[in-house]
């Protein structure tokens, strides 16, 4: 016998959260992925309306080459889907403020709505499908987003007057944006539609495990890779990682060199990976899979340069096995820290500078942004702020944006600073000035990829914006080395001024820790930021298992459904 999850049975897995009790919260250091928040009520969902889809820019992941080598281009690019993730967008319903707006990020949907849009979702499968775990059609995603934005309409304690109240009570810009209440993590409408339909997926990796960190496949076709290498006397090169499958091999050489560089191949990742293969570079290596391997390259000449040659034979693998293939480009979320207003509390504030980075990132120092180098109060047209029903006030202090445009997503971080105008705000464009009010005093950094690959320490602004130019090279590691981008208010956890979002991020759903991937330097190289697996079981989606934990969403609402018959 089976029975309905009733309103009330809804809004109380909502209350708990989900059908049964929330898990233990996960120790954490990578960004984004901690603190939960008070998230929009069933009425702020009502006056939010259906999300605002992030409007992809489909080009992109064409220019995915450009981009790693390009720091230029990254940033415009970057700035390009601030501005699409920042736009107005106006509620469902008027309100005492005419012309209401609030940025398109905070119409998206938090675990609260994907709480409620996947238990409807699932218990209209019925007892069949849900006994053989079929896919939700597009017919029924629709509806299920819309009984979510109607839900407060079927509860009786918020009849049409308690409604027009609520919109009444709506009478500055500041209670407007408090209306999706204080969002911690927040995803677009694809987003969810995709993690939702992935359920089946999400609910094996909860049974059987993610894959390992190399996942062994029948050998694809060859690969080459092609890598430029200039290395004065003494100096080394380390490039890769390269995954081989069984059956596959590895060859490096740099042909046409002088007697005098050498070429190593390396299985691991780790400072203390095994020589696989040594030889002169011209004469070059070759191993055989599996693995994972790097090859270095070291010079005993004046100097040295060629291009390296790597083929190699990867396996074919599930890139993100725990989810129905990759989320699509328009797929996007956004973690928020809010800071209250009303406590007696200023803002600390971080000096992002050459010579500040350059003093976090000595050898010796931790790498950790502290408590911040100073203070500052700003008003409400200076940083983005909202005003709560209840009366607390909160500022946006900072903000990740993450966009599925390219294969290891745009990853983006704004943060409030006192001095917007430079290092890494002076190259802000026209189209987010024009956004207005406080949208202009957020700096901003962007990853694409574990490692680096403009070779121009200043990123090609040493003529127009010789402040972001000479932050970008306090933060250079050189050509091939690991990419940066750090956020101050967010990447608080120890050594994580040395953070590019990318390496941590590889790790969701996998069974590693958050905190092991910073502070665990033998198992994750390079603070975190290389790249050590060949998959990324939740495509890098750190919410599926860490902060908002949507994989309890789906597991307790089944469970609820199984104890039910």
């Amino acid at each position: 016998m089976t029975r309905a999850l009733t309103r009330s049975a809804v809004a109380l897995a909502l209350l708990a959260p989900a059908c049964g009790p929330a898990p233990a919260p996960t120790p954490t250091t990578c960004e984004g992925i901690e603190t939960q928040a008070m998230s929009a009520s069933a009425e702020g969902r009502w006056l939010l309306g259906l999300a605002s889809r992030y409007p992809a820019d489909t080009a992109l992941g064409a220019r995915g080459d450009e981009l790693r080598r390009s720091q230029r281009a990254r940033r415009e690019a970057a700035w390009a889907a601030v501005a699409r993730t920042l736009s107005p967008v106006p509620l469902a319903h008027p309100t005492a403020t005419a012309g209401a707006t609030v940025p398109r990020f905070q119409t998206w949907y938090d675990r609260a709505d994907v709480a409620r849009t996947f238990q409807r979702l699932y218990e209209n499968l019925g007892p069949s499908g849900r006994a053989a775990q079929e896919r939700f059609t597009d017919a029924a995603l629709d509806e299920a987003f819309g009984f979510n934005v109607g839900f407060v309409t079927t509860l009786p304690e918020w009849p049409a007057s308690r409604l027009e109240a609520y919109t009444a009570s709506l009478g500055t810009a500041a209670a407007v944006s408090g209306v999706s209440g204080v969002q911690r993590i927040a995803l677009s409408p694809d987003a969810v539609r995709h993690f939702v339909s992935s359920y089946p997926e999400v609910l094996r990796c909860i049974a059987n495990g993610a894959p390992p960190a190399f996942a062994d496949g029948p050998a694809a076709s060859q690969q080459v890779a092609r890598e430029p290498i200039a290395l004065a006397r003494c100096g080394a090169r380390v490039v890769g990682p390269f995954f081989v499958a069984t059956g596959g091999s590895l060859t490096a050489r740099i042909a046409d060199l002088a007697e005098g560089t050498d070429l190593r191949v390396l299985e691991g990742v780790t400072p203390t990976a095994a020589t696989r293969c040594a030889a002169s570079a011209a004469a070059g290596c070759t191993v055989q899979g599996p693995g994972l391997f790097m090859v270095k390259v070291t010079t005993r000449s004046p100097s040295a340069s060629g291009v390296l040659d790597v083929r190699y034979t990867p396996p074919t693998t599930n890139m993100a096995a725990c989810l129905h293939g990759v989320f699509p480009p328009a797929a996007a979320t956004v973690a928020l820290e809010w800071r209250r207003t009303d406590l007696g509390m200023p803002l600390p504030t971080f000096d992002t500078s050459a010579p500040a980075l350059a003093r976090r990132l000595a050898p010796g120092a931790d790498a950790t942004w502290g408590t911040g180098d100073g203070t500052a109060e700003p008003a409400d047209r200076e940083a983005y702020t909202m005003r709560l029903a209840a009366g607390s006030g909160f500022r946006l202090a900072g903000m990740h944006i993450r966009t599925r445009e390219l294969d290891n997503w745009l990853n983006i971080t704004l943060w409030w600073s006192p001095t917007p105008d430079t290092d890494f705000g002076a190259d802000r464009p026209a189209a987010v000035r024009s956004l207005g009010g406080p949208w202009s005093s957020y700096k901003m950094c962007v990853a694409t990829d574990f490692d680096e690959q403009d070779p121009d320490p200043a990123g090609g602004f040493a003529q127009d914006a010789p402040s972001l130019a000479a932050a970008l090279r306090a933060v250079h590691e050189g050509r091939g080395g690991p990419s940066w981008c750090s956020n101050p208010y967010i990447d608080a956890g120890p050594g994580m001024v040395r953070s590019n979002c990318v390496g941590c991020h590889q790790h969701a759903m996998s069974g590693v820790l958050p905190a092991d991937v910073q502070t665990d330097h033998a198992r994750f190289p390079e603070n975190g930021r290389a790249r050590v697996r060949n998959n990324q079981p939740a495509d890098g989606f750190w919410g599926v298992d860490g902060g908002d934990h949507l994989a309890s969403v789906i597991a307790e609402t089944v469970e609820y459904w199984r104890s039910a018959r």
